[in-house]
């Protein structure tokens, strides 16, 4: 068996959170190979941020063989995003993606790792065939993820905090509107004209909490939301450790745990959040 390694680079104009954001889309998955032939499908939700254990389907075809494969996600932090192969005709597969942060803007580096059976007759095809595919399919999907990002770059910008206290998260309940009603999500809301992001944070939880808290950094990627906003969530501590939150604008607060993240209803754009709160409460 022959193993390969090919890479591909792109600069995308906008910040590394909004990038990863696309990276991770099930947009970019479905619909970034298209103009070389290759149907995608992701195996969740449709307008979703992937997480480890989601699949997804591709077929093509190779010199007018089709080729199917299904790989899944192992990886997707917010500066990276990997799969494996699942099944397929190759013996070994593995796509990693890594952002770095250069300027205000992003550095994507895409690789795919791959091996190729049937000894020197399959080395042959893949020299022949197999890498100039690979080569045409990571640029589509940097492409892909450049336009949706850039797209992005120039929204509003919510702030969430995620505030921690003893290995513990807090969330709130919404009382209103009628269809959010029950369902839970973190404090935060827009940045005000002059505002930067930090003191958006600290002035939506004194609002909405009537305790003062301390951003301490970024969590997980942008979450692109419906109206048209992007979210950002800010990890947070409570300023005063003896600081008691309250329910000003919602029906309950609550402090959970890592294991007790999936107990609640969350509302849609917080519920893609899950995987990298759990990260940070873990790793707290």
């Amino acid at each position: 068996m022959h193993v390969s390694v090919l890479r591909s680079t792109g600069l995308i104009e906008a910040p590394v959170a909004t990038v990863g954001a696309a990276l991770r889309h099930t947009r970019t998955a479905e619909v970034g190979l298209a103009g070389i032939g290759v149907r995608g499908r992701a195996a969740t939700r449709p307008a979703a941020l992937l997480v480890p254990g989601d699949e997804l389907v591709f077929h093509t075809r190779i010199a007018r063989l089709p080729l199917d494969l299904t790989t899944r996600i192992v990886r997707a932090d917010a500066d990276a995003l990997s799969s494996v192969l699942v099944s397929g005709p190759l013996p070994e597969l593995r796509h990693e993606s890594v952002l770095a942060a250069a300027g205000p803007r992003t550095l994507l580096t895409d690789s795919l790792h791959w091996t190729t059976p049937f000894g020197p007759l399959g080395r042959l095809a893949d020299v022949a065939i197999g890498r100039r595919f690979v080569l045409n399919a990571l640029a589509a999907r940097i492409d892909a993820v450049r336009e949706l990002a850039e797209s992005w770059a120039s929204r509003s910008i919510v702030v969430g905090a995620a505030i921690v206290h003893k290995g513990r998260l807090l969330a709130q309940q919404r009382s209103y509107p009628a269809p959010d009603a029950g369902r839970w999500e973190l404090p935060g809301g827009r940045v005000e004209p002059g505002e930067d992001e930090p003191t958006a944070v600290v002035r939506e939880c004194w609002e909405e909490l009537a305790v003062e808290v301390r951003p301490t950094g970024r969590v997980g990627t942008d979450v692109p939301l419906n109206n048209g906003m992007l979210l950002r969530i800010h990890a947070a501590e409570l300023a005063d450790p003896a600081a008691i939150p309250k329910a000003v604008e919602h029906n309950e607060v609550r402090w959970v745990t890592a294991d007790e993240l999936t107990d609640l209803d969350w509302l849609d754009a917080d519920q893609v959040l899950v995987h990298s709160l759990r990260q940070l409460l873990t790793n707290t």
